[in-house]
């Protein structure tokens, strides 16, 4: 009984081993903004269209914080605009006397020689069924996220863009709602925040972060896993570019994954997608497969 006890321990420490579960790096991506304004030197106006319902809201008090929260998507995005190299931004919102601009955007334009006219137009709230990963674990979770809308107009006052954006709300409450959100500030205004940046996201330069599992499998992958989590990219290359042209097929399709994540922590997206590809034509993988979808993207 104790010999078969033993075997059956050894057994399952063998398989374990053997399948060992992949270790996960966050890895950080910087994009550059795939829009850029016409002009050399761009002036923009940014106003607002927007004005809560009063008929429906009666309380002073909440039409305070729609009005606040409003303000502050408006002005993050004339902020974050205005940082653009050659943006002139005319900030045409009062966050004292809160009102909706009914200017034309043609007289706007000429006033202020502006190519562009940027308007709030609306904002709320909703929830949503979202998934997230954790360690490559995936969750699912309910969670209330706030859309912004904007509409930015050419000088004519002819053609325009919607732009809308989204970003969850993050509350301690685990009772909150989309409604009850509103009545305090905190949590709300990030997410304003957030989801103007995410309606101008075509226009910033931002960084987007994805958690990649890694193949810890043998020495020379584990090392390269130590390496790529302590940002020791260099090295990581050392261990791994040599394995790819090794003569066991499934170590360099590993070793061609890692390397790819490692170049695409280092932003170079184009020698990540082709490393995937090797990874996943010397053997098939999810893990290859995976990324090569994301790397497209990018």
């Amino acid at each position: 009984m104790k010999l078969l006890r033993l075997t059956c321990i050894l057994f399952a420490a063998c398989f374990l081993a053997a399948c060992s579960v992949p270790q996960y790096v966050n890895v950080p991506v910087d994009y550059a903004p795939k829009l850029n304004f016409s002009r050399a030197r761009t002036t923009i106006v940014v106003i607002n269209h927007y004005m809560p319902d009063s008929t429906r809201n009666r309380g002073k008090r909440v039409l305070a914080t729609f009005k606040a929260a409003a303000y502050t998507a408006i002005n993050n995005a004339a902020i974050q605009l205005h940082a653009l190299p050659g943006v002139k931004v005319v900030q045409l919102v009062d966050s004292v006397n809160f009102t909706a601009n009914t200017d034309s955007v043609k007289f706007l334009a000429k006033k202020y020689k502006a190519a562009y006219v940027l308007a709030f137009e609306d904002f709320k709230g909703e929830t949503k069924w979202k998934q997230d990963n954790y360690n490559g674990v995936p969750s699912v979770y309910r969670a209330t996220v706030i859309n912004t809308s904007f509409t930015l107009y050419e000088a004519n006052g002819i053609y325009s863009k919607k732009l809308n954006g989204e970003a969850e709300v993050y509350d301690t409450n685990p009772y909150a709602s989309a409604s009850s959100l509103l009545a305090h500030g905190g949590p709300l205004f990030d997410a304003m925040r957030n989801s103007a940046l995410d309606a101008l996201k075509d226009y910033l330069p931002y960084t987007d972060y994805h958690d990649r599992p890694l193949y810890a499998n043998g020495d020379q992958l584990s090392s390269s896993v130590e390496l790529i989590k302590a940002g020791k990219f260099d090295q990581a290359f050392k261990v791994l570019n040599p394995l790819i042209d090794g003569p066991d097929l499934k170590l360099a399709s590993r070793a061609a994954y890692n390397l790819a994540v490692v170049y695409e922590a280092q932003g170079d997206i184009d020698a990540a997608l082709d490393v995937a590809k090797i990874s996943n034509q010397k053997q098939p993988n999810d893990f290859a497969k995976a990324i090569i979808v994301d790397l497209m993207k990018e």
